[in-house]
């Protein structure tokens, strides 16, 4: 499947999918992640303020809808510049399996090599629920096939990133063919479908794609506006990230708007933002998706570590603070050695695969239509 590709006019923002505040943007949520994470090993009973104050503000449901909202927004601009469908699904795969594969298996064998058996007391729920009992082979096998997320539980998004990616080239498609009029339109009829249907929250890959890039139309030349509607947005991501069934409707509909304002905000301005162009965001934006996979293992070691140190722990949050701090900076480093050695070997497989077979495409079939 092809469609043309969209030409980009005056008042439309930068057509190119790619900016780095956007990926710098993309690294920092997946440094929340790993943040609030670290921060969910010991319990307190006393339920800190501080404590609260910090979970609250490392608030991982938000990064990880705006890596939803993200991905739609930035695969979408590339549909639109170019549409050849199968190319674009051989990239996202060679992108997104291999690293999984990896890391999930290295999880495994962590989590099988290191153990603290039985569980100890004191610990969050959460944290006791994800690695006690140790996981079986069969959960390891779940996990590859992404119907259990027992082993990496963050990989759990994977499931619904390919599902947006898979979407994305066919609501791209009815974009491009459609009178720009009715655009508006068709978006409220495909986002209504979506919203009553089963994978509800393939709006955050629609709103992404579809309202980002309006809003930057929109805000496009309005600096101070683009920057009150940034602000806005992250006000709005964070508060409705913060109930715990953040993938039910009532929640999708207005996170996925709320994180559009910020992209759309970014793209339509500039001068929003450019502290995030600083090569170590930049960095961390491009081994975000590593980061994200690879920070769990290194968490869990990490807590068990602390576990063990927890008589020379003053509280609780020390406790916390520790496990926090060891693991991003452990993790930031096994993730840059991910991304060097798996996931860019994988991007640039999944390039020459997916122009080999462009190529294949075009010698078998150009000559047949020119003949027809």
């Amino acid at each position: 499947m092809t469609f043309p590709p969209v030409a980009p006019t005056d008042a439309s923002p930068n057509m190119s999918s790619f900016d780095p505040r956007l990926e710098s943007l993309r690294g920092l949520a997946a440094l929340l992640v790993c943040l609030h994470h670290g921060m969910s090993v010991f319990a307190d009973n006393a339920r800190l303020i501080v404590m609260d104050a910090l979970l609250f503000a490392f608030n991982s449901a938000a990064a990880v809808i705006f890596f939803f909202v993200l991905s739609g927004y930035v695969l979408g601009r590339g549909l639109e510049r170019d549409g050849a469908f199968v190319a674009y699904l051989v990239r996202r795969l060679f992108r997104l399996l291999p690293p999984f594969v990896v890391v999930v298996l290295f999880t495994f064998a962590c989590e099988r090599l290191f153990r603290i058996d039985p569980a100890p007391s004191g610990l969050m729920p959460g944290f006791q629920r994800m690695f006690w009992p140790q996981p079986t082979w069969d959960a390891l096998w779940d996990n590859l096939l992404l119907s259990s997320f027992k082993v990496n539980g963050p990989t759990w998004t994977l499931f619904t990133e390919l599902l947006g990616a898979l979407m994305l080239p066919f609501v791209v498609a009815a974009h491009v063919r459609i009178v720009p009029q009715w655009r508006w339109a068709l978006f409220v009829a495909i986002a209504t479908l979506l919203a009553i249907s089963l994978y509800h929250t393939l709006l955050w890959f629609y709103c992404g794609y579809f309202l980002a890039k309006e809003i930057g139309t929109l805000l496009a030349g309005r600096r101070r506006l683009a920057a009150i509607t940034f602000v806005v947005g992250l006000i709005g991501l964070a508060m409705a990230a913060t109930n715990s069934e953040f993938y039910a409707v009532g929640i999708v509909i207005p996170s996925a708007i709320a994180a559009a304002l910020m992209i759309g905000s970014v793209a339509a301005s500039r001068e929003l933002l450019q502290w995030t162009t600083v090569a170590p965001l930049r960095f961390l934006g491009r081994i975000s998706y590593s980061l994200y996979l690879v920070h769990w293992p290194i968490f869990y070691v990490c807590a068990l570590l602390a576990i063990m140190c927890r008589p020379i722990l003053p509280t609780h949050i020390w406790g916390n603070l520790v496990v926090t701090v060891t693991s991003v900076i452990v993790a930031v480093g096994l993730a840059a050695l991910s991304y060097r050695f798996v996931e860019a070997p994988s991007i640039r497989a999944g390039k020459s695969m997916a122009r080999a077979l462009t190529q294949t495409w075009t010698r078998i079939w150009r000559p047949q239509a020119e003949a027809g």
